[in-house]
């Protein structure tokens, strides 16, 4: 009682102070009331303009309350900072919370704090001598004064102005240097046998929608709707508010299992491919933007599903304006899948459903764009186990055969299990990524496509391709140019970004053929990962970096196991460099990030014919079967830096030479497939902004080149006998590469 008595004492004393302190503010001088009217009404309009964004979908009621919420919590935050800050009084209390509060708007609408303080002074300036200019506080001024104002004032409309304009400009033209067609210009493409997998197919389609009752949008409640159980996921979510539960209608222990179904009208059974969108506002439905992918491969023989998840996504108005947003909610995203993975089990066995005995249940992909790149990893995971890693109370029994994933401009490492990357092994995997992604704007799913492991002789393949002038949101029909949060996409030079049509051919040529070769067995697909130039004819003219592995290649080097610069992941080999200006085994750097897996750096400037640089591999004696159709593979990343410009102009170019134990050798330029696709940069803000960060990483380009080749070279050369091969840097004169994944790969195409 005598706390509580205390406490009212204290409030009041508080209290009081606030009171004796308005009554004793001075009113605010001309000029800092003119700054902070111009800064508070500059702010107040673009917050209204960002609202709508945020609170897209929503009722005019919902936006008034949401806005009205937001703005007083706004103001009464930087009004108690301004409290703190009273003591230092050179600036006026009034005009800091102005500023404070207009700093919070601008925060939420342009993200990039430097721009934000420039708007800040500068509107403020500007502001503040065109209010006294106004009410004649230069009235008697000197004409040296006045002129300087005016001047001054001009200046800051005339920047303002500019500016604006500046703002409002989609940005500059920014084509790639060299484009796929430049750079595979060799003989030996010959795809006259491979059909363009981005052809509609033969099969009529047919749609329908599947949802759970009383689900929170009535699409998926039709007459000729199927119905399915909501999902109890409570435990693989945190922090679902009372106000999303509102707004949706249903909590986490009744999520609803709920989808677009594209489907080929015909007999036989079809494999199945579910698609599941990434993190959007939740109200703005993400799971209808692949009807571009929906209609290609149910033409082509595959039931599509694309799944809505959008109840997991953000609500800036559910999430107090994501001061309290839902968490770790990846786990759920990727079982729902698999419980919509058993409700197709189930329809498939039963013989009153539209798709008894149609769906091949041992032929499954998984598709995901942002985080469900991730979500379909989960999904992968979590399908072997008895129980997810964080709680061994809850039982797993799913074990489907997902035979293939695919992630568009996904995330990786927002779920670390015990800490740990996840891992998966003996699965097909594809990785697309925009090199102008301006949400997920590293190559994030390089890192799970290289912690994918083969432990059985099934034929299991990885590729990755990285594309200049895609973006994060135009993989998704719905989500257009602009990958971030409404005005804040005014910062960034939208008009690199490749079409909309091209970005939807690009993923419609690259996930056909790889459904087709991963779940059809259509094979011959596999080469277009190999090597991208046998699908240059179907691909828009861009420039494309891909990365290639299958689990019928042996890797000698990966360099991931040890310091020491000359042994080999297979023990017995070994590896020797000289006269390279550098040499040194490292962990490769993304833009923001270590990233999951190693490479050898190799430089190199040729000051001496008679004495090239180069780098040797000796085979191990044991543990590798070298047959007649055998190539040797790496991988490369042009490593140069971006302030070597005039060494960039130059494409890298080296021979790669191979050397049986008799001493046979024989040589290919690297070039034979394609010089070194050079580093794409990924500069996102509109000039003269630099992006925060990098703007270039090591992306990696896969070589394979078949033994038989250098056999036409020197027909004294014996692949079986393969001993060494000899990397030597004399046809470029200076360069500087990244090296990893040497094997070798038994083609048995």
């Amino acid at each position: 009682m005598e706390n509580l008595q205390a406490l009212k004492k204290r409030i009041v004393y508080f209290v009081g102070k606030l009171y004796e302190n308005g009554k004793s503010l001075k009113p605010l001088s001309l000029g800092w009331k003119g700054a902070a009217i111009a800064l508070g009404t500059l702010a107040f309009l673009l917050i209204l303009i960002q609202g709508k964004y945020l609170l897209d979908q929503r009722s005019f009621f919902d936006f008034a309350i949401g806005m009205l919420v937001c703005i007083l919590a706004v103001i009464l935050l930087s009004g108690f900072i301004t409290l703190l800050l009273h003591v230092f009084k050179k600036i006026p209390s009034r005009f800091i919370w102005v500023l404070l509060t207009s700093l919070i708007f601008l925060l939420l609408c342009f993200i990039t704090f430097p721009f934000i303080l420039l708007i800040a002074v500068v509107v403020s300036l500007w502001g503040a001598l065109l209010y006294k200019w106004i009410k004649g506080s230069y009235k008697n001024a000197t004409k040296i004064r006045k002129t300087s104002v005016l001047v001054i004032l001009c200046m800051l409309t005339l920047g303002m102005g500019l500016g604006s304009y500046w703002l409002i400009q989609p940005g500059d033209v920014n084509t790639p240097k060299f484009i796929l067609k430049q750079l595979k210009t060799s003989k030996h493409y010959d795809n006259t046998l491979l059909n363009n997998p981005a052809k509609l197919g033969s099969y009529p389609v047919k749609k329908l929608t599947y949802g759970s009752p009383n689900t929170y949008r009535e699409e998926f409640n039709q007459k000729t709707s199927l119905t399915t159980k909501p999902v109890d996921a409570s435990h693989f979510v945190e922090k679902w508010s009372s106000g999303r539960t509102k707004t949706l209608g249903f909590g986490p222990e009744a999520m609803p299992l709920n989808g677009h179904v594209w489907y080929p009208e015909g007999k036989g059974e079809f494999p199945l491919v579910m698609v599941v969108h990434g993190n959007h506002l939740m109200t703005d439905y993400s799971d209808t933007g692949y009807d571009y992918l929906g209609n290609l491969l149910a033409s082509r023989g595959y039931i599509v599903v694309s799944v809505d998840e959008n109840f997991l996504n953000s609500s800036p108005y559910n999430d107090l304006f994501l001061v309290s947003p839902l968490k770790n909610e990846n786990t759920a995203r990727g079982l729902l899948l698999l419980e919509h993975l058993q409700t197709w089990k189930e329809w498939n066995n039963h013989k009153d459903n539209l798709f008894y005995q149609k769906v091949d249940m041992k032929q499954i992909a998984l598709i995901g764009h942002s985080r469900g790149g991730e979500a379909i990893a989960i999904a992968a995971a979590f399908n072997d186990m008895e129980h997810p890693p964080n709680n061994g109370n809850i039982q797993f029994d799913y074990n489907f055969s997902i035979r293939s994933l695919i992630s568009i401009a996904g995330t990786d490492g927002q779920y670390l299990p015990s800490g740990k990357p996840l891992p998966l092994k003996n699965i097909n995997y594809l990785a697309l990524h925009g090199a102008h992604d301006m949400d997920v704007s590293s190559f994030d799913s390089s890192n799970q496509y290289n912690r994918i492991t083969y432990t059985d002789k099934d034929d299991y393949m990885s590729a990755s391709v990285y594309i200049y002038g895609a973006n994060h949101g135009q993989f998704n029909e719905g989500w257009g140019r602009g990958d971030v949060a409404g005005t804040a996409n005014q910062l960034f030079n939208l008009k690199q970004i490749m079409p909309r049509d091209q970005q939807e051919t690009i993923a419609k040529v690259l996930i056909s053929a790889f459904l087709d070769t991963t779940l059809k067995e259509k094979k011959r697909y596999k080469e277009v990962f190999k090597d991208l130039g046998y699908a240059k004819e179907w691909l828009p003219d861009t420039m494309y970096i891909t990365n290639y592995s299958d689990s019928q290649t042996s890797y000698i080097a990966t360099f991931n196991e040890d310091i020491d610069l000359n042994t080999t992941t297979i023990p017995g080999g070994r590896l020797f460099g000289k006269n390279l200006k550098e040499w040194k085994e490292e962990k490769v750097k993304m833009k923001f990030d270590e990233a999951d897996y190693y490479a050898v750096r190799l430089g190199w400037v040729i000051n001496n014919q008679s004495s090239p640089a180069f780098y040797t591999m000796t085979l191990p004696e044991k543990g590798l079967d070298i047959g007649q159709n055998t190539s040797i593979v790496f991988s490369l990343a042009d490593a140069r830096k971006e302030e070597e410009k005039k060494s960039q102009e130059e494409l890298i170019d080296f021979t790669v030479t191979v050397e049986d134990s008799n001493g046979n050798q024989a040589s290919l330029p690297l070039s034979y497939i394609s010089k070194l696709t050079p580093a794409i940069k990924g500069k996102l803000l509109k000039s003269p902004f630099p992006d925060p960060g990098k703007t270039t990483e090591p992306v990696f380009q896969h070589y394979g080149f078949s033994l038989n080749d250098f056999k036409k070279v020197n027909p004294k050369f014996n692949p079986i006998k393969l001993d060494k091969v000899h990397f030597q840097f004399n046809l470029t004169k200076k360069g500087m590469v990244l090296m990893n994944n040497i094997g070798i790969r038994y083609d048995n195409i």
